[in-house]
């Protein structure tokens, strides 16, 4: 959707406990934290810290950067490779295509500790991924530009954002598939719907593993100072939620998902 240019105070600060209600309001700018993981908005309860000097930011529906992103940041880190070319040779070559998203998507989040995979465990899961598919795992060079293509902020860990956009992009499927399987990753109860808590907990387990001291540094030359991995989980769940709920029943379908998701 096309973006338009609101004004922000230069510093905000996102304090909040617990995660919000469904049905709860905004009304603070939104706030483009461009490279992180997710846009989100500041909710109407937080606090502005100091009115100063008004700073330019983009006013979007709050996503999470899906698979698009995720190649075309690989393409550009990979560009001059002359050994991996492009993201179509690691396709071809990762085994991947051969394994259901679904399957490599549940099978590789049940290897994660804490909501990540560091590059060993990441490595041997994906070898015993493709052995219980009865493929043959690539050589080690093509296993490691896997990872890579993971690991889009190159900090040598996989969280699970990162791993639902690497699994959508090599694991086979159709659109429908690869949606059905990113909202069971969401939908830990399995009861067809997701519910803001499962939102919450899943996106403070993302935010564990992004909000890295650098990323917080980064945030607040920008204005934003969020306290806690909770506390940005809570305020983009609930911003989640008033956007992508349509019929406000506090919980999420599947088509409901998809348009936030891709939005």
């Amino acid at each position: 959707p096309p973006s338009s240019t609101a004004t922000a105070p230069a510093t905000t600060v996102i304090r909040s406990s617990v995660a919000a209600p469904a049905g709860a309001s905004l009304s603070a700018p939104t706030t483009t934290l461009t490279g992180s993981v997710v846009r989100m908005a500041a909710p109407a309860g937080s606090t502005v810290i100091r009115q100063a000097a008004a700073v330019p930011v983009q006013s979007r529906p709050p996503i999470l950067q899906g698979p698009d992103y995720t190649q075309g940041a690989y393409e550009q880190k990979h560009a001059d490779d002359p050994q991996l070319q492009n993201l179509k040779d690691i396709r071809k070559t990762s085994g991947l295509k051969h394994v259901p998203v679904g399957d490599g998507l549940s099978y590789l989040k049940g290897c994660a500790v804490d909501g990540k995979l560091t590059r060993e465990q990441f490595m041997e899961a994906y070898g015993a991924l493709l052995q219980a598919n009865s493929i043959e795992a690539p050589g080690e060079d093509v296993q490691h530009a896997v990872f890579d293509l993971f690991d889009r902020d190159g900090n040598n860990v996989v969280d699970m954002m990162e791993l639902i956009c690497g699994i959508s992009l090599l694991c086979a499927g159709t659109e429908d598939d690869k949606i059905h399987a990113v909202f069971n990753v969401f939908d830990e109860n399995g009861d067809g719907f997701v519910s803001m808590d499962e939102m919450f907990k899943f996106l403070t387990s993302v935010f564990k593993v992004v909000l890295t001291p650098n990323v917080m540094s980064v945030m607040n030359s920008m204005g934003v100072q969020v306290e806690s991995a909770e506390d940005l989980a809570s305020v983009t769940s609930l911003e989640c939620f008033k956007t992508a709920d349509l019929n406000h029943d506090g919980k999420l379908s599947v088509v409901e998902f998809k348009n936030w998701f891709y939005a």
